[in-house]
């Protein structure tokens, strides 16, 4: 019964497609530090802020997750099935029942629980404003590298000391406060305090 096979590799072939770009997403360099913001979508009626409510009939649509997980649990129960059954029809229909209960027992709880480690996006950089902060490495000619907490992680950044304190020492480990970011280079001026 090659229609079952068909539908499986579908199905897996599905899941690989969508495993890919999350795959090669990370490690290439493409990390700039700006910030992704991202609107949640409910599929289930309610109005969200933001959101174009606009597609009609698209939030009845299952998730791809879902549909290539049915497609590949349906075929693989077919497959076996074929094997001790003879009528299409009846392993069409009967495999439908172990895919659904597989899909909805096993698999939906294993993709809740790994979507549990997704990575959050990280606050704007300008959240720092006013922010303390910490040397890192001994200021020469005013500048040098100070370590901040951003989002509960402990990040370096650049940073160069106010005009009237461009000329004053700071060791490792001075504390100094943020007074102002230039985001798109990453970079800070801080004050002694």
């Amino acid at each position: 019964m090659l229609f079952f096979l068909i539908v499986m590799c579908v199905g897996l072939v599905g899941l690989s497609a969508m495993a890919i770009p999350g795959v090669f997403h990370h490690g290439l360099g493409h990390g700039s530090g700006h910030v992704t913001h991202v609107t949640h979508v409910t599929h289930h009626g309610h109005a969200v802020p933001g959101s174009d409510s606009g597609h009609g009939f698209m939030h009845f649509l299952p998730e791809p997750r879902l549909l290539f997980s049915l497609l590949a649990l349906y075929g693989a129960f077919g497959n076996v099935l074929a094997l001790t059954l003879s009528s299409f029809w009846l392993v069409a229909l009967l495999a439908l029942l172990p895919a659904l209960l597989v899909e909805r027992f096993v698999l939906a709880p294993l993709w809740t629980l790994a979507f549990r480690f997704q990575g959050r996006p990280s606050s704007p950089l300008p959240a720092l404003l006013m922010e303390d902060a910490r040397a890192v490495t001994p200021f020469r000619n005013g500048k040098g590298l100070v370590r901040v907490i951003r989002d509960g992680r402990s990040v370096q950044l650049s940073a160069r000391l106010v005009d009237g304190q461009s000329m004053l020492p700071v060791r490792v480990g001075d504390k100094l406060r943020i007074e102002e970011i230039d985001p798109e280079n990453e970079r800070v001026t801080v004050s002694l305090f």
